[in-house]
């Protein structure tokens, strides 16, 4: 009865698409969840929602944005929303680096949301961003956990690339970025954009039917700040991966050589 049971679940999980890897694509992650809020922008497309921004860093710490869509657009962020998580209790020293770089590699949902309970919620986290010139204001982010697991979190490109500057900004952004997940280590990056080894410091985001990437690629012209979001796809998070990876790679390459 069990190898039956077995045998159904793995038909069922194949025949809609879900496709699982060690980290993200877990039940817990994947699970039917209730939108209380079910406004859907009205540019929905027959692929989803997509919003981007690729914005590059110069050594005199001017920018200059490479691509843009929809910035401003509120979306479920998925695990993008550890990077607010984790800056936070980074910045206030109340996590070790090894419990978030473990945190970020693996996106462990736990250990966010605990980690956000312990410091006082979201109310203490927009206190804390507030004092550090980035106003988390509800028509950029609603955070409803630590994690990104609520499908009542809601954010965008536009605070989620600020969010990023502040990062690139600070002295200690090289020993934060390498507590993101990379390509070829060990965490959700692992088997992705292998050509970007060494170069891209990143968080994933899935749910069942949202996938993102934020983070940072170092070139030769300086550094990439960018924001990729999607929510609302026909079909599982795993099967836009190659898309998002593409626009990672069609938005960095001129500038890596």
């Amino acid at each position: 009865m069990k190898n039956l049971s077995f045998l159904l679940l793995f038909v069922f999980t194949s025949s809609v698409g879900w496709a699982f890897d060690p980290y993200e694509d877990t039940k817990e992650n994947l699970a039917a969840q209730t939108e209380t809020n079910r406004s859907v922008p009205n540019f929905k497309r027959n692929d989803g929602t997509w919003i981007y921004a690729f914005e590059l860093m110069l050594p005199d710490g001017t920018s200059q944005i490479i691509s843009e869509s929809n910035r401003s657009v509120m979306v479920k962020p998925a695990s993008t929303m550890k990077l607010f998580t984790s800056w936070f209790a980074y910045k206030k020293g109340f996590r070790t680096n090894e419990y978030l770089g473990k945190m970020l590699k693996e996106s462990v949902n736990a250990m966010a949301d605990s980690t956000l309970t312990a410091m006082g919620g979201a109310k203490e986290l927009k206190a804390f961003y507030a004092e550090n010139n980035l106003a988390l204001e509800r028509t950029d982010f609603i955070q409803k956990d630590g994690s990104g697991l609520s499908y009542d979190n809601k954010s965008n490109c536009k605070v989620q690339i600020e969010l990023l500057k502040l990062m690139h900004a600070d002295p200690s952004f090289a020993d934060y970025k390498a507590l993101l997940a990379q390509p070829g280590e060990e965490g959700t990056l692992k088997d992705r954009l292998p050509s970007l080894q060494g170069k891209l410091f990143a968080k994933t985001g899935t749910l069942k039917r949202t996938a993102g990437l934020s983070g940072f690629v170092e070139t030769k012209a300086g550094t990439v700040l960018f924001c990729i979001l999607t929510d609302y796809l026909p079909s599982a998070a795993a099967n836009y991966r190659p898309r998002i990876d593409a626009m990672v790679i069609r938005n960095t390459l001129p500038l890596l050589y």
